[in-house]
């Protein structure tokens, strides 16, 4: 039992820690004592606004009525002194009101000479060792207790300010008078204290409010975290299935888990499709690579057979091999952006055009109308050896398998380019052949699909694969749609079979200026 509370104790600090540790957790703090700091310097600046410029006028205000004082004194000495500030002090004059409201006054004659004048009980002591203005606290006896002066009650702390300055006989150098000015600044030091202790307690309870928020927002996002680590623990042990979990409040954890997810259904569909293509290849090689080995079995097991016949035979297999081996490692280059230091502007009507009149022999040989329809486009940014290899590709494909065998039907190929809408251009191979049904044109994109239609046909399976891969290196879109009708008489799209198969790439506008033309082949890199 004790062991089970140990245990319990260690995960719950170690729980702890991890919430101390998190990023939300010293955001939030962080945020708070900015939040702190940014309230005491605007606390700071309204206390000088208002509280320090007040005592700042009244430092003032003393520093010059001590200079007048001086100037009295040199004039009509200690008297004239003496009878100036009696006049100003509230204790002194009869009329019970001081020269200036809150004003304080000390006069002191070193000899004891005269009686003093005095408005406090002594000259503070923090004046008496310099004669700048200090700060000080007092007592004064309320006007109730001006005959109990033992009584605590009755006793009020006040404060002030002031200083001290000693009068000198010019002609003796004797000291004959001590003065001492100043203000009372209680109901401002009071004001003070008070904003002080309310910003105390703010920060006090800012700061805790902090921890709190701090505590709960941590312990939320390590909630959201968790669920991603263990979907990654998951997926790392074989579960490629499986997802992160949203919680529908469509914050920035939900949009980073649907993008998280979009990405693992990629890595899922790459991973399915790597094994389609071993497969496919395992299939595809087997029956060359059993025909190469049978005749060079029958080679040895037979002397009177012509090596000659046999070597011949193999050459078609082993390049056809070859030419599948090529295939991938074209792909492979392309989707890896290897050739992007050729990327420059491309006339796509010159290009079909060249491509076209190439085939145009082979065309005829075949028995296919090859039609070409060129509009005036703009040019587009891309790789011409690659754009020129992905129309060859279409064009053999649309070769092998635009022919129908229906009757009447003349074997057609439309090659068009168009401007495309929003900029850029259309680049399309067309046929009036049997076509692809609907839930079969996204598979032929990929690698080493064939349908059954088409295996008694030689071919890889690779040259739409290729296709796609270029129109990916361009930025571009690919799209398998319906082709040319067979007949002229039926244009309807709700009969996808009297359609051929077409295949459009959508190129983007080229890039305005240099920065684009950068960025493009940053992406490419």
């Amino acid at each position: 039992m004790a062991e089970e509370r140990q245990d319990n104790s260690r995960k719950g600090s170690s729980r702890l820690f991890r919430l101390v540790r998190t990023t939300s957790f010293r955001f939030t703090l962080i945020t708070m004592i900015l939040f702190i700091i940014s309230v005491f310097v605007l606390s700071a600046f309204v206390y000088r606004a208002t509280i320090g410029d007040a005592i700042g006028d009244m430092e003032d205000q003393i520093t010059e009525e001590v200079a007048a004082l001086e100037q009295v004194y040199e004039r009509a000495g200690y008297p004239g002194l003496r009878r100036v500030i009696g006049l100003r002090s509230s204790s002194y004059n009869a009329r019970g009101s001081a020269y200036t409201k809150d004003a304080l006054y000390i006069l002191i004659d070193p000899d004891n000479r005269q009686p003093p004048v005095r408005d406090l009980s002594q000259i503070p002591p923090e004046a008496l060792d310099s004669e700048n203005i200090v700060e000080f606290s007092y007592e004064r006896i309320t006007a109730s207790a001006r005959n109990n002066i033992l009584d605590p009650d009755k006793i009020e702390m006040r404060y002030g300010i002031g200083g001290m300055r000693r009068m000198y006989n010019p002609e003796t150098r004797r000291q004959e008078a001590i003065v001492f000015v100043a203000r009372d600044i209680t109901d401002l030091v009071r004001i003070r204290e008070a904003a002080s202790d309310v910003f105390v307690r703010m920060a006090g309870v800012t700061f805790i409010l902090a921890l709190v928020v701090a505590y709960f927002s941590s312990r939320a996002f390590l909630a959201r975290l968790d669920d991603v680590n263990r979907t990654a623990e998951a997926i790392t042990a074989g579960d490629l299935g499986k997802r992160i979990p949203l919680s529908g409040a469509g914050d920035e954890f939900d949009a980073l888990g649907r993008n998280l997810n979009s990405m693992l259904d990629q890595i899922e569909r790459l991973m399915t499709g790597m094994k389609q293509v071993s497969d496919n290849i395992a299939h595809d090689l087997r029956s060359p690579l059993t025909r190469i080995r049978n005749r060079l079995e029958s080679a040895v097991s037979e002397p009177e057979i012509d090596y000659k016949t046999v070597v011949e035979q193999t050459i078609p297999d082993v390049d056809r091999l070859l030419a599948t081996f090529n295939a991938l490692l074209s792909i492979t280059r392309i989707e890896s952006g290897e050739r992007y230091g050729t990327m420059k502007p491309v006339d796509l009507v010159a290009l079909v055009e060249e491509v076209t009149e190439l085939y145009e022999p082979a065309a005829q040989d075949a028995g296919f109308r090859l039609n070409v329809d060129l509009q005036a486009t703009p040019q587009v940014m891309g790789s011409r050896e690659l754009i020129s290899q992905a129309l060859a590709n279409l064009l053999d494909n649309a070769f092998k398998y635009g022919r129908t065998s229906e009757e009447g039907v003349e074997p057609t190929i439309e090659v068009k380019v168009a401007p495309r809408v929003g900029g850029g251009a259309l680049m399309s191979v067309s046929d009036n052949g049997p076509g692809v049904s609907p839930i079969d044109r996204e598979r032929i994109l990929n690698r080493f699909v064939r349908l059954e239609k088409s295996r008694s046909t030689h071919g890889s399976g690779l040259g739409l694969s290729m296709v796609t891969a270029i129109a990916r290196f361009h930025n571009g879109q690919l799209s398998v749609g319906p082709g040319l009708p067979r007949h002229e008489d039926k244009h309807s799209l709700d009969q996808p079979g009297n359609y051929g198969l077409g295949i459009r790439i959508a190129f983007p506008p080229a890039p305005k200026n240099l920065f684009e033309m950068i960025k493009i082949g940053n992406q490419k890199g």
